[in-house]
């Protein structure tokens, strides 16, 4: 008599359906997409607006705008530039990662096999 193992000779369990998504839980993970993208995007641009006209201006928190121009002081131009770009582009990819990985609800199941061992 062959000997049988735990796979073959046991019978699967009915497990119950995962939980639905709440719609608040969905509207929330879009407007944070949204928001991720629309930030990366209003800092690539004001990346690209500061290689066309010459001249970048960064918010500070505490105290006014500084402005930099690349004839008056070209390190700080091209930093600011460089941040600001590279910057927005890392949020516009957080932001689609964060829309993609939160449109993935359950793993792909796995293909059963009908193969036999000899």
């Amino acid at each position: 008599m062959p000997a049988m193992n735990q796979k073959r000779t046991r019978v699967p369990l009915p497990h119950p359906p995962p939980p639905q998504e709440s719609l608040v839980s969905r509207g929330l993970a879009i407007m944070i997409s949204v928001f991720l993208i629309g930030t990366g995007a209003l800092l690539c641009y004001s990346a690209i607006d500061g290689l066309i006209h010459d001249t970048i201006t960064t918010a500070t928190r505490g105290g006014p705008a500084k402005v930099y121009t690349l004839a008056g002081q070209p390190g700080a131009y091209w930093f600011h530039v460089v941040f600001e770009g590279f910057f927005g582009g890392l949020l516009l990819v957080a932001g689609l990662a964060w829309h993609r990985l939160t449109r993935i609800s359950k793993p792909a199941p796995n293909a059963r096999r009908n193969s036999r061992s000899r």
